[in-house]
């Protein structure tokens, strides 16, 4: 009998065969390197990227190695309140590196903790105005971490919409049932919550600081609607820490309200001079995520150096309330400039501040425009920001000085005249007519 030999098949070697996903992504890649987009994203540092930085264009396009660096003001960076590169905190990170070198080499609950994590959590712990802290090797580890250990199955959790993608991914993980909320909508919140059974285990999960729009989440209401509903609140201050707040606490301390808060989570690598994340709460809430949270158990500790300047720079906040009164100076400034520009800040009331645009590609026109011209802003477009909604985003930070305000307003000005997004003139905007 005659058996006939499978057909041999040629492996597929394309992993975006089959896969609309993937598709999309690489319809996207397209998109940005025929049209010349890539050069503002991704560009390259050449040092520390604080108040100045050098920069080259994206590698990814051929002419940008032959194009040099530029130096520019950055007004793009999440180092908010301006502690990168400070002298104190590369001292107390230099330090740390001749004694613990680069790496404990394990996971905290075998053999990767030394004494500076510890510290560290405590001096979080204490600077938040919470009871006890957790570690992990970024923010976005830390919502995945926190979402999939203390949300599960026949959860409900109510999530705004504007919520980032690490707080989107971390429910997928958990299981739960999340039903979406309309931004910052308490009336949207209560009508969810109504619908629930007091004994229901229920969440309510929110930015402090929303990382596209700026705007800042009501919590007073959402701490309210949780106390009067059986509710456990989850807050993700990424872009507060160091950022909001007395001495940059956060959002729970700008409203006086960590009592209201059962788990904070954030970033190290923003307005702290860092890396890594962490979670804050009560001791028992933290111990349960040291022994059920797969991204401490499974994840190696921070450097010791990256810990050590960490540290450093808690002390500095602790010592200087005038970085967070210039910084919010400096927010201030700028916004209220763009706006006489007849530029649309939106909701805008943090140090982030997004520019809307009326078009796509004038976002990257205006990006490259201010590069030239010395200013570093970042563009954002979709999938970070609706398709309707892309934007030019500035961060403030606390070392920009007076003079670099002033060449800012002045040089988006020009530049957006140039490109004519403006949408009214500027000198009727100012003076109010």
């Amino acid at each position: 009998m005659d058996i006939t030999a499978p057909p041999r098949f040629v492996k597929n070697r394309d992993l975006t065969v089959g896969s609309a996903r993937l598709q999309e992504v690489q319809k996207a890649v397209h998109y940005y390197v025929d049209n010349h987009h890539c050069d503002v994203i991704g560009r390259v540092f050449h040092g520390i990227p604080g108040r100045e930085a050098s920069v080259s264009l994206s590698p990814t396009r051929r002419e940008a190695a032959s194009r040099g660096r530029r130096e520019v003001l950055h007004f793009g960076s999440y180092n908010y309140s301006g502690l990168n590169g400070h002298p104190r905190v590369v001292a107390a990170a230099e330090a740390a590196l001749k004694r613990y070198g680069t790496t404990v080499s394990g996971v905290r609950l075998l053999n990767g903790t030394c004494e500076l994590h510890l510290e560290l959590e405590r001096a979080l712990a204490e600077f938040l105005g919470f009871e006890d802290c957790i570690t992990y090797s970024s923010g976005y580890a830390a919502n995945l971490s926190v979402l999939s250990a203390l949300c599960g199955e026949g959860d409900v959790v109510l999530s705004d919409m504007l919520n980032h993608q690490s707080i989107i991914d971390g429910l997928k993980l958990s299981g739960a049932d999340v039903r979406t909320f309309r931004h910052k909508s308490l009336r949207s919140i209560e009508g969810a919550l109504k619908k629930l059974a007091p004994e229901q285990r229920k969440f309510i999960i929110t930015d402090g600081v929303f990382s596209m729009d700026g705007d800042v989440a009501d919590l007073p209401g959402i701490v309210a609607l949780a106390e009067a509903h059986n509710a456990f609140v989850l807050v993700d201050d990424a872009h507060a820490t160091a950022a909001m707040g007395p001495h940059g606490r956060g959002t729970p301390a700008h409203f006086a309200l960590q009592h209201g808060v059962d788990v904070l989570t954030g970033s190290l690598s923003k307005g702290l001079p860092g890396i890594g994340g962490f979670a804050a709460g009560a001791k028992a809430t933290i111990d349960l995520l040291r022994f059920g949270s797969n991204g401490y158990i499974f994840s190696a500790s921070l450097p010791p150096p990256i810990a050590a300047g960490l540290l450093e720079g808690i002390r500095i906040l602790q010592e200087q309330p005038e970085l967070q009164q210039r910084l919010h100076y400096n927010e201030n400034v700028l916004r209220a400039g763009i706006r006489a520009m007849g530029l649309d800040c939106m909701n805008s009331e943090s140090p982030i501040i997004p520019v809307l645009m009326p078009a796509y590609e004038k976002t990257f026109e205006l990006t490259r425009l201010l590069h030239e011209e010395g200013i570093y802003v970042n563009p954002v477009g979709y999938p970070a920001v609706s398709k309707n909604r892309t934007r030019l985003r500035i961060n403030v930070s606390a070392n920009l000085t007076q003079s670099d305000l002033d060449r800012f307003l002045d040089t988006l000005d020009r530049c957006s005249r140039k490109l004519g997004v403006q949408q009214q003139d500027p000198a009727l905007a100012r003076t109010g007519t």
